[in-house]
């Protein structure tokens, strides 16, 4: 028999059939099953529920473990939210329902619940990022009828996220595609590369770091041109699972422990935070996650430094309840001088950012400390208020920019310490001068040592940071970067007197 959407041919495993004359036989028994009710017309071929009546999308019969996940998740209480929220209208729904808004290339979503303004279609279902799945329903084994969905993410297109995260009351693809996810900075070298794909490349990053391996549009590079050789950069299911999560915002991982493995963040802001035997000149990379929360991994530990376990308050989760995202999710409203009101969704990713006249945040990195907004610092008592906030960073750079300037000199000093100290082949030991450069870059960042290791007149090529430099790695952890270039400095001088 041939299924329609009137009946479908279901295959049950004599395992699960009692069948009175073959005891323990292993057959197919094929039997006619009453299909689900066609779509209406107007609704194009999406499915919705299977009910009016109960949040049971067609496709949760089959896929029960994906429904049970989405049963929990915001997108299943998408129509009921917009209904509370005392502003709900026409020009709402096209987001709060299913229709081809994040699933296909239309300009307008005349199908679906725009089409057939029926409870059916009502909520953020699978169709509604999967496209219309009439013809998987009816012919479920036929690769072609796989509503398979997009992972790709820019302005104005249409696709997965990008059909409702976006416009002025949510610009969450706006201000993602301006952020170092959606840019990501030497994005062909890192695309190029294997070793740095699983943190720069949208596929790897799922496949690897997240350990995701359903499949997708874009998983095998077509159908995208966002990046080199259809790359894509860090999208939003890279961090997000669609179909719902245990953890806050749907995160893959959870955001807000101190667990440096799973920690969402520290996926990728983790690499070379503390000295290995490959560990190469340019030093720490990504160290932000073990840096943040502390601990013993953390930079080279000089000889004599006696601090064993350095734990820092913005690392301590009954503190910064938030963790990474307290800071860097910055959240606010502000309107500008003509009335139009934005809402920043936090996605530039940017701690205490600039802002314009209006109090918009920006992706100017910049600005003067007074022209930026730390108002996040405040969230949760964690500090007083913003002025206090930046009264308290300002002294930290102080103090981490004399020190790297203290470090940094002494380093440079070929008269004292040979280019041999810094011999850096797979197994070398770690010298004091070596450790300590290392601890450099940890603070200053790996560009302040992008050159040759040794050089006549300058042993370690540090370059030196300005007077009261802009120190990021300081307020991820001020007691634990302190110590270690106080520590460094000290065995330096003891070493190379």
């Amino acid at each position: 028999m041939k299924a329609s959407s009137g009946s479908r041919l279901i295959r049950l495993a004599a395992a699960a059939v009692v069948v009175a004359s073959f005891v323990g036989c292993t057959d197919t028994v094929y039997k006619d099953f009453p299909g689900f009710t066609p779509p209406p017309t107007p609704a194009g071929s999406y499915m919705g529920y299977t009910s009016s009546t109960g949040q049971l999308p067609v496709c949760g019969n089959c896929h029960a473990s994906h429904q049970a996940l989405w049963a929990t998740a915001k997108h299943s209480k998408a129509w009921a939210d917009l209904q509370a929220s005392g502003h709900a209208g026409p020009t709402c729904n096209a987001c709060h329902s299913v229709n081809s808004l994040g699933n296909d290339t239309l300009t307008t979503p005349a199908n679906g619940y725009i089409g057939s303004a029926t409870e059916r279609y009502q909520d953020v279902q699978c169709e509604a990022c999967h496209g219309p799945g009439e013809n998987h329903v009816n012919n479920p084994e036929v690769v072609a009828n796989r509503p398979i969905p997009s992972a790709y993410v820019a302005v104005g297109v249409n696709t997965s996220c990008s059909g409702c995260h976006t416009g002025e009351h949510n610009p969450f693809v706006e201000e993602w595609s301006q952020s170092a996810h959606g840019i990501v900075p030497d994005f062909s070298a890192g695309a190029g590369n294997a070793s740095c794909q699983p943190c720069h490349t949208g596929q790897m990053a799922l496949k690897i770091t997240m350990g995701v391996t359903t499949n997708y549009k874009e998983v095998n590079n077509p159908l995208t041109t966002q990046g080199p050789n259809g790359a894509l950069t860090i999208v939003c299911v890279v961090c997000h699972d669609p179909h719902g999560s245990p953890n806050k915002a749907q995160t893959r991982f959870p955001s807000d422990t101190n667990d440096v493995a799973t920690n969402l963040c520290a996926r990728c802001h983790n690499r070379n935070a503390a000295p290995t035997s490959s560990t190469t000149t340019r030093g720490p990379h990504a160290p932000e996650g073990p840096l943040l929360i502390g601990g013993n991994n953390v930079g080279w530990r000089p000889p004599n430094m006696t601090v064993d376990f350095i734990y820092g308050s913005h690392g301590d989760t009954t503190v910064n309840k938030g963790m990474c995202a307290t800071c860097h999710m910055f959240k606010s409203t502000s309107t500008d001088s003509s009335g139009i009101t934005f809402f920043s969704t936090g996605h530039l990713f940017l701690a205490v950012p600039c802002t314009d006249l209006s109090g918009k945040p920006t992706t100017d990195t910049t600005c003067v400390q007074t022209q930026r907004n730390f108002t996040t610092c405040a969230t949760g008592s964690c500090h007083a208020s913003g002025t206090v906030a930046m009264n308290l960073m300002n002294t930290e750079q102080l103090t981490l920019t004399n020190l790297l300037r203290q470090l940094g000199t002494l380093l440079n000093d070929t008269v004292k310490i040979p280019c041999s100290q810094y011999a850096s082949a797979s197994g070398s030991p770690w010298t004091t001068a070596r450790g300590a450069r290392f601890n450099y870059l940890l603070v200053a960042g790996s560009a302040a040592g992008t050159g040759p290791v040794c050089k006549v007149g300058s042993s370690s090529n540090l370059a030196l940071p300005a007077p009261n430099a802009k120190m990021g790695a300081g307020v991820h952890n001020a007691p634990l970067t302190e110590q270690l270039l106080l520590n460094s400095i000290a065995q330096v001088q003891h070493d190379y007197p």
